[in-house]
């Protein structure tokens, strides 16, 4: 029985007997596992009647048997299963086959076996199954996979409750950053967590670190802002687009360039440098209106999308740029952008003419830096 989605397994009122959870994407598959083994406590299994069990160290015999052993302490036992492809289990018609696929076809009605095949481990011939099931055009795509299927993994999808992980894709990454801190009551924009990417990786096992360490630097905030983000993925690095920013606002020239510098050379963010400047001097340009109704950092800092903690940082630079060079910025910064991505000129000195342009807009007359090397 193909499951819908973890959600729907993790809500059924009555788990399944036996699960087989599989797939690319490691981080759920386990996730999932954990949450299972944290909700069957939840119902009353006893930690006695919950087990953990790695596929390299039993054998389909000793799988067998501790599934059928009656729980100690209560109704129901739950054992989990990683790398259940370790397992072996003989050739065709093995002892061990044989004991197994008399197991699936009627599992012990007191134990729930979760069975875990991920990363590395994950059956290729299982690639892609779920999508196939569940898309009318790609029936016969699925009952050929279905065919070809070898044990155990036929048995498994024949008699058990299953559900795949595959891979996402790096664009479907934001948003599944964005469903998971909507899980957690808080709205993450797209772009915060656009950034979050660029700065953690693809990694889904360490975005939700990173996620969890937002949570709590937010504390009962609703809404996540970039330099919340920053606050806690980038506060160490020295070269960043909020380290950039930071040093525009000031007027540092010097050290904005040579940040500037790293971040072109070392990580082509050209795009997002000029998209996360414009964000920056347009909130600049709205701070600038909205400080005759209110003096309040949280209230300022909840109009124009950004942690209080960042407020004073802003209004410093507020009275480093009057209202005209703020909007001359966001103008230079569109020109810059339509360059890159229009033209062939040289994406360094696109930026720096920017930057100093920005910085410096009546006397532009500081050298560029040398190609090749930072200051």
């Amino acid at each position: 029985m193909l499951i819908e989605s973890a959600t729907a397994l993790l809500r059924a009122k009555q788990f399944p007997r036996v699960v087989f959870l599989f797939g690319e994407e490691e981080f759920l598959v386990e996730e999932t596992a954990e949450q299972l083994v944290g909700i069957a406590r939840e119902r009353g299994i006893a930690g006695v009647d919950i087990e953990t069990l790695d596929g390299e160290d039993i054998t389909a015999e000793q799988l067998v048997r501790r599934a059928e052993a009656f729980p100690m302490a209560g109704p129901e036992r739950l054992i989990v299963v990683r790398r259940f492809d370790r397992i072996p289990l003989g050739k065709r018609n093995s002892a061990e086959q044989t004991l197994l696929a008399s197991y699936l076809r009627s599992p012990s009605p007191t134990t729930m076996l979760v069975l875990l095949a991920a990363g590395d481990g994950s059956p290729d011939e299982l690639k892609g199954l779920a999508a196939a099931l569940s898309n009318p055009k790609q029936r016969a795509k699925a009952e050929a996979k279905l065919a070809k299927l070898r044990f155990p993994y036929n048995a498994l999808i024949e008699h058990a409750a299953w559900l795949e992980f595959p891979r996402l894709y790096e664009r479907q990454i934001p948003e599944w950053i964005v469903r998971r801190f909507k899980a957690h009551g808080c709205d993450c924009p797209i772009e915060v967590a656009e950034y979050l990417v660029v700065q953690v990786g693809t990694s889904l096992r360490d975005l939700a670190n990173e996620i969890s360490k937002v949570l709590l630097f937010v504390g009962g905030r609703k809404r996540i802002a970039i330099e919340d983000v920053l606050a806690v993925s980038g506060a160490s690095r020295v070269y960043n687009i909020f380290e950039l920013q930071k040093a525009i606002g000031e007027r540092q020239v010097a050290r904005a360039l040579k940040i500037l510098h790293y971040m072109v050379r070392t990580e082509r963010q050209d795009l997002l440098i000029v998209a996360m400047l414009a964000r920056y001097f347009s909130i600049l340009w709205r701070l600038g209106e909205l400080q005759s109704v209110t003096s309040n950092h949280a209230e300022l800092g909840r109009a124009v999308g950004i942690s209080p903690f960042f407020v004073p940082e802003y209004l410093a630079a507020l009275k480093r740029y009057t209202t005209e060079q703020i909007e001359h910025a966001i103008e230079l910064l569109h020109r810059a952008d339509v360059e890159l991505k229009t033209t062939s000129l040289d994406t360094l000195t696109v930026l720096e003419r920017t930057l100093l342009d920005i910085m410096e807009p009546t006397q532009n007359k500081a050298p560029l830096l040398p190609k090749g090397r930072l200051v």
